[in-house]
């Protein structure tokens, strides 16, 4: 009989060694079959990896069952080059690659019917249905139900009624009707012609906003079809993903979507066709990058400064890493496009390692773009205590009287970030987190970490005072407070309160992109990749937010925010304005912003990184310790500072991180800093000489994102 060695995957994942177990007569397992196997006495799925020749067959179990999807050749040599890079097992890494659980067969969408539900005798459940859907695209049912925590019985009954209707086209029913694109500038000729003599290999273009970037894009991918290739595009955000769809289809007909908000039977119906190589083009998220092509000719990663592209639960990879790894495997084109490339990729293009490429211009060069700054300082001194300053307000009521559009940015949602009592100091805090409850509409109060939630009390639960005060603000209460100023405008919403689904974000963006005229509120989400040719006023609230953020990045983020934000505005014939709030106008980040200076602020940040020793002069692990119980979280924490300390590494930090207790537990972290080039071998050594605890949980973040 023939041996299959088999990767457990699952809870089992931290299984090191992969076990050999026997193949049955009849069974075709092959490298990259998914089985499921015994484990004790369990049944558990894992991926087999070889089939070896064994001198002698030990006493071993059998195989049990065949998965009839099976992960290419090409996964089984990412996996091990993946569990390095992320610092996680083989069995974590394949878990990111695994074809979706699912029939193949996508569920049918469904879209309401308003002119028939509006002469509908409906019960409490149909018109809370009918309700909701008013704010989506398309969704399945299932996807309908999960949303309203209901059966799905109302919803089949709205269905019989007609209510509800099929939509045919099940990725994105929206027309964006956006307008062709007649001539090339001379900067995308330039571009294309460049990458066109090379063939394959990395680039990173820095385009500034509205330089044309997706035409590149287009171009790049009509040769690269043209060849008998295939294209994955990748956005950072699904709210992002609808206009790229719309524009690659206008190109090339049919496009396949793929990110984490699709049904679990879409996923798997996605996954065969762009296994069997039907599927040309795929849009999609950060997942998307290991979807199972065939034969790929061109990646591109659209704004690859976004922090989406890191993955931050297991396994902990980056996008852009493994779009490299790809890319080298099939000889393709890998194009990393941003306004605002993170530092660390536009210096590998500025070192010799990638190939450098720039958008300089605008496509409407006629069109005018005006930023200023405005110093709140100066605005409360002179009596204005409000959140808005007076060129912001007289800029927002001259947009709205000529019948344009404005975009207002402030990274925080909700009503305010906490509550105080002004007589005791007491803060409404989580009771699973270190961090206050967030204010939401209606007295809400919620935990953006772990989802706690509870109700603003009519007096402080400490000392009984009434003096409870709402400390700074959120997207909930600008939005009041916009209503109050414009009654008569047009205002939408767009953050993780108001749009939970996919669907609902498109339809929010959607709804604004045909209005002549309003005032579209948002968080980050609405700051970056999307272009509305109405839009001539950007207003960006609270500039310097993320200033105050505990994370060397925190001006460079800054920076790419304001910029990126500034960019959604005279894109089309209509001149632009932005202007940005903020307490701390001379900072670096900020004047090179207004300026629309990238390179003058790559060169101060990368003075400051150089001095710093950070990256990209250097490379960071962060390891977390986290348990329950603090007296076995610090015994841990000592030991593997004792381990660290004997292997050699430059500790930066060692201590509690700024969020000391999340979800329930108590954190440890340690800051790593390493060489370069190549480092994460030492931190994959270094994590199989740790012995575990059974109490305290470790996680290794190599190159972090994040150190809340």
């Amino acid at each position: 009989m023939q041996v299959a060695r088999v990767v457990i995957f699952g809870k089992y994942a931290d299984i090191e060694k992969p076990l050999d177990y026997l193949i049955p007569a009849g069974l075709e397992v092959t490298p990259g079959s998914i089985v499921r196997v015994p484990l004790g006495p369990r049944v558990v799925e894992g991926l087999v990896t070889s089939r070896p020749e064994l001198a002698q067959v030990p006493d071993l179990k059998k195989v049990l069952a065949l998965n009839e999807r099976k992960l290419p050749q090409e996964f089984l040599e990412l996996a091990p080059w993946l569990a390095v890079q992320a610092g996680c097992s083989t069995a974590q890494a394949l878990s990111a690659m695994l074809p979706p659980a699912g029939t193949g067969q996508a569920p049918l969408r469904w879209q309401l019917d308003d002119q028939a539900a509006a002469n509908l005798s409906l019960t409490e459940k149909q018109g809370l249905v009918a309700d909701f859907m008013r704010n989506q695209t398309s969704l399945a049912k299932a996807e309908i139900a999960r949303a309203l925590a209901i059966s799905t019985v109302p919803i089949d009954n709205l269905i019989a009624k007609g209510g509800l209707k099929p939509v045919e086209d099940t990725l994105s029913p929206t027309h964006w009707d956006l307008p062709p694109v007649r001539q090339l500038t001379a900067d995308q000729a330039a571009v294309l012609e460049q990458v066109g003599r090379q063939k394959s290999g990395v680039f990173v273009l820095h385009g500034v906003a509205g330089s044309g970037k997706t035409e590149v894009y287009i171009r790049l991918a009509r040769q690269v079809l043209a060849a008998g290739r295939q294209v994955l595009v990748l956005a950072p955000e699904i709210a992002l993903t609808a206009q790229l769809v719309a524009r690659y289809r206008a190109a090339f007909g049919p496009v396949s979507l793929w990110h984490s908000s699709l049904a679990g039977s879409q996923r798997a119906a996605q996954w065969d066709k762009i296994y069997r190589g039907e599927a040309r083009v795929v849009v999609g998220t950060r997942s998307a990058v290991f979807a199972p092509f065939a034969d790929l000719g061109l990646v591109v990663i659209d704004e690859e400064h976004e922090l989406a592209y890191k993955q931050e639960e297991a396994p902990r990879y980056h996008a852009r890493d493994v779009a490299v790894f790809r890319a080298r495997h099939h000889g393709a084109i890998l194009l990393l496009g941003s306004a605002t490339p993170s530092l660390e990729t536009y210096s590998r293009a500025h070192t010799g390692h990638w190939t450098p490429l720039c958008m300089p211009r605008r496509v409407f060069a006629a069109s005018s773009l005006e930023a200023e700054i405005v110093d709140m300082r100066q605005e409360l001194s002179q009596g204005n205590r409000g959140m808005l300053s007076r060129a912001l307000t007289q800029a927002l009521t001259d947009t709205l009287a000529r019948k344009e559009q404005a975009l207002l940015f402030l990274n925080r949602r909700g009503v305010a970030p906490s509550v105080l009592c002004r007589n005791c100091g007491f803060r409404y805090t989580c009771p699973n987190c270190s961090t206050s409850m967030t204010l939401h509409d209606r007295g809400l109060l919620r935990c953006h970490h772990c989802g706690a939630s509870g109700r603003v009390a009519l007096a402080c639960p400490r000392c009984g005072s009434k003096y409870l005060r709402e400390l700074g603000v959120g997207t909930q209460k600008l939005e009041t407070l916009l209503a109050s100023l414009f009654p008569g405008a047009s205002l939408s919403r767009l953050d993780g309160d108001t749009a939970g689904t996919a669907s609902g974000r498109e339809k929010r963006l959607y709804d604004f992109y045909r209005q002549e005229s309003g005032i579209l509120l948002g968080t980050q989400m609405i700051a970056k990749g999307l272009d509305f040719p109405k839009v001539s006023l950007v207003g960006v609230v609270l500039a310097d937010l993320s200033l105050a953020m505990p994370d060397f990045r925190a001006a460079e983020r800054t920076f790419q925010l304001v910029t990126q934000a500034g960019g959604r505005t005279g894109r089309a014939e209509l001149p632009g304005r932005v202007i940005i709030q903020t307490y701390q106008p001379d900072h670096y980040s900020l004047q090179h912003a207004l300026a629309g200076d990238y390179p003058g602020f790559y060169r101060q940040e990368m003075a400051v990184r150089k001095k710093a020793g950070l990256p990209p002069y250097s490379a960071l692990t962060r390891i977390v310790l986290s348990a329950r119980e603090q007296g076995p979280l610090l015994k841990q924490a000592r030991i593997l500072e004792s381990l660290l300390e004997q292997e050699g590494f430059a500790l930066l930090f060692s201590g509690p991180p700024p969020l000391e207790r999340l979800k329930g537990r108590w954190r440890w972290h340690f800051i790593l800093r390493l060489p370069p080039r190549e480092p994460w071998q030492r931190v994959a050594k270094l994590r199989r000489e740790v012995k575990p605890d059974r109490a305290v949980r470790l996680v290794i973040d190599n190159n972090p994102y994040s150190f809340m």
